[in-house]
């Protein structure tokens, strides 16, 4: 397994950096709306975020990323090697996976939930999509504002985007 895992990231180096290829780097945005019933109940509160990073042939990934519920934000930053390996972030904690030959996960685990950003990269192109797990047992999505905890239901989102520069 650990070894097949080496091999898809190998690959997915392969086929983003061809031999002498400068870092890689993206932004992204999305938006959505999402209904919490504490710690203030609120219904179809408008949710979006964004974010940057760099991709770089030696599998370092920098990225900066931020979600806001109403006015409660949130700023992440990954500054990691890409893999299993876990880091603190605010709330939780993330990592950035490799999830196919031209893709990338960012994902952020939160006490009832995990949050996840896939961006897929096609030569001068990209898209991104939004995702939210519940974890086994859990009914209610966590989202953290910075200090503390909101509990609400699925978000949904409704517009994606992502660029390349």
């Amino acid at each position: 397994m650990f070894r097949s895992g080496l091999a898809v990231a190998g690959l997915a180096f392969a086929v983003l950096f061809p031999t002498g290829a400068e870092a890689l780097n993206f932004s992204f945005r999305f938006s959505g709306n999402m209904s919490c019933m504490r710690p203030v109940p609120v219904s179809n509160a408008p949710i979006s975020g964004s974010g940057t990073g760099t991709l770089n042939p030696d599998g370092s990934v920098t990225a900066e990323v931020s979600q806001t519920l109403l006015v409660f934000s949130t700023s992440l930053r990954f500054d990691s090697k890409l893999g299993p390996r876990v880091t603190p972030v605010p709330g939780g904690t993330g990592q950035v996976r490799v999830a196919g030959k031209q893709s990338l996960k960012f994902i952020w685990n939160l006490p009832n939930n995990t949050l996840i950003v896939t961006v897929n990269v096609r030569g001068q192109s990209c898209n991104a999509a939004f995702q939210a797990n519940l974890h086994g047992g859990k009914s209610e999505y966590t989202f953290f504002d910075g200090s503390g905890y909101h509990y609400c239901g699925r978000p949904v989102m409704t517009t994606s985007s992502c660029e390349v520069r």
